[in-house]
């Protein structure tokens, strides 16, 4: 059993020796997934480094993480602002490497909704965290169906009770709440425990 609290580790295509970074998540720290920061990183989902990330995290059955936003730009300084992360080239590139299991965190205004429903077409999950407006999750859950989205609580950027309180808005049913809660989570960490 993993416990509460499963480490991602954070690696940076653009780096040298990235693919070691990529070794040791997946075979030292055992880690069943890796996470991306590419506006932080400076680098586009159509790079070829990213490219070849998904390749080997693929490869070695790493859930891959994609954060669009670490804070909301309007916060930021206009001189030290990170721009929204880019997802219109994500359907292609996943297209072309079916395998890799993506997440997206933190997506909520980078991705516009028909965008969603095409990345939840082939299989990305999306997080909570950032889904702000009235009734934000019940519609992210009609639009793209329950099985893709999962719970994210952005902590300690955000409160934590912010992200239980929006379920508990959305008044989704039982089945469906606990599938968001834990469930689909558990599901995609899972896939990774018979290779990890």
């Amino acid at each position: 059993d993993r416990g509460v609290l499963v480490p991602f580790g954070s690696v940076n295509p653009k780096l040298p020796e990235w693919q070691d970074d990529l070794r040791c998540c997946a075979e030292l720290h055992k880690m069943p997934g890796i996470r991306l920061h590419p506006s932080y990183h400076g680098y586009r989902l159509d790079d070829p480094a990213f490219v070849k990330l998904l390749e080997k995290a693929g490869e070695r059955r790493l859930i891959v993480q994609i954060v669009a936003d670490m804070e909301d730009e309007r916060t930021q300084h206009p001189l030290a602002r990170a721009a929204h992360a880019d997802f219109k080239p994500l359907p292609g590139m996943l297209k072309a490497h079916s395998g890799v299991r993506v997440m997206l965190l933190n997506w909520f205004r980078s991705v516009n909704a028909a965008l969603a429903k095409q990345l939840a077409s082939i299989g990305v999950w999306f997080d909570i965290a950032t889904v702000e407006n009235v009734g934000g999750v019940a519609n992210l859950v009609e639009q793209i169906s329950a099985e893709r989205v999962v719970f994210g609580s952005h902590a300690p950027l955000f409160y934590f009770e912010a992200a239980t309180l929006k379920l508990r808005e959305a008044a989704l049913p039982t089945e469906v709440s606990l599938a968001v809660r834990a469930g689909n989570a558990r599901r995609v960490l899972s896939s990774t425990r018979a290779t990890g």
